[in-house]
C-alpha cells in the first residue's frame, strides 16, 4: 500500500492500458507514480506477449496484481501460458484474473463462459470485466448489472469496470455503481479522470470513482495513460499523468477519512445530511 494513499481499504495501481513500453520501464514508471502494483492489460496479442514479461521476478515495489483477459479465451494456450508464468513466478502476491465479457452477454451466456473457462479451477482468482463498450445508459443497463450482481453472487466473483475506454456518455455513474453494490471491487480509469476539472466522459468516471470511495468496502483503483504512451520515453515523463492520479485520489481518500470520522458523508466536496 502506497503510503500517499491514508487507508487500508483502496489501492490504486499503474494499468499498462495503451502503455506500449517494456516491461522494466512499466515497472519504473509504477514506481515513480507511486502506486501499488501494476494492472496488466493482455486482451490483445501485443498486450499478453508483453504481460508475460511481468510475470518475471525483479526486485521492485510494483508487482502485478490484476490481468485483463477475453473472457472467452482464458484456456487459449496463449493465455493457459501467460497465467502459469505470473503464477509461477510473482510470489507472495496473487493478482486478479479480469475476464472481460462481451457486450450484451446474458445470464445465460455467462454461465456457458464460467464453466467452459474453468473459472473456479483457475490459479488465479477471476473476476467478472465489464469493458467500456459494455456500458450504456439507461435503465435496461441497470437492469442488466443487477442481474450480473446476483451472478457474481451466487459464484463469489467480483466485478470490475473499464471506464478508460469510450463508453456511453450517459452512463449513470452513482445508480450503477449502487446496482452492484460491494461486488464492485475494481475500477480502470483514465489518468486524466480524477480531477476537479475533469468533462465529459472523465467526469463520469471521476463520478463513479467518489461513489465508490463512498463506501465501507475495498477498492482498488487502475489509473490508464490518458493517450498512447510509446517508446521511447522517460519513466518519469511517463508517470507525470499517473502521479497526479494518485495524489487526487489520496486526497479525496483523506476527506473521505476525515468526513467519516466527524460522522459527516461528502461527495465531491457537498456535505449531505447523512450520518454515521
Amino acid at each position: 500500500m502506497s503510503p500517499q494513499v491514508p487507508s487500508s481499504s483502496l489501492a490504486v495501481t499503474f494499468s499498462t492500458r495503451r502503455a506500449m513500453l517494456p516491461a522494466s520501464i512499466v515497472r519504473q514508471v509504477a514506481d515513480l507514480a507511486g502506486v501499488d502494483g501494476l494492472d496488466v492489460d493482455a486482451t490483445s496479442s501485443l498486450g499478453a506477449w508483453m504481460a508475460a514479461r511481468f510475470g518475471e521476478s525483479e526486485e521492485t515495489r510494483a508487482s502485478v496484481r490484476a490481468v485483463w483477459l477475453p473472457a472467452d479465451e482464458l484456456q487459449s494456450s496463449r493465455n493457459r501460458r501467460l497465467i502459469e508464468i505470473i503464477s509461477r513466478r510473482q510470489f507472495g502476491v496473487s493478482p486478479r484474473l479480469v475476464a472481460t465479457l462481451p457486450a450484451g452477454a446474458t445470464l445465460h451466456e455467462l454461465t456457458r463462459l464460467l464453466e467452459r473457462g474453468g473459472w473456479l479451477s483457475q490459479p488465479l482468482p477471476v473476476v467478472l470485466g465489464l469493458p467500456s463498450k459494455a456500458l450504456k445508459g439507461g435503465r435496461p443497463h441497470l437492469v442488466q448489472l443487477g442481474g450480473i450482481r446476483r451472478f457474481a453472487e451466487e459464484w463469489d466473483l467480483s466485478v470490475a469496470i473499464d471506464l478508460a475506454g469510450q463508453f456511453d456518455p450517459t452512463w449513470e455513474a452513482e445508480a450503477a455503481v449502487a446496482r452492484l453494490g460491494e461486488r464492485l471491487t475494481l475500477l480502470r480509469i483514465n489518468a486524466s479522470a480524477p480531477s476537479k476539472s475533469a468533462v465529459g466522459r472523465d467526469r463520469v468516471a471521476c463520478r463513479a470513482l467518489h461513489a465508490m470511495m463512498d463506501r465501507d468496502h475495498f477498492l482498488e483503483v487502475a489509473v490508464a495513460p490518458s493517450k498512447s504512451v510509446p517508446f521511447p520515453i522517460t519513466p518519469r515523463v511517463a508517470s507525470f499523468g499517473a502521479r497526479r492520479a494518485v495524489d487526487y485520489i489520496a486526497e479525496r481518500a483523506a476527506l473521505h477519512t476525515r468526513a467519516l470520522r466527524e460522522g459527516i458523508s461528502r461527495f465531491e466536496g457537498s456535505p449531505s445530511s447523512r450520518g454515521i
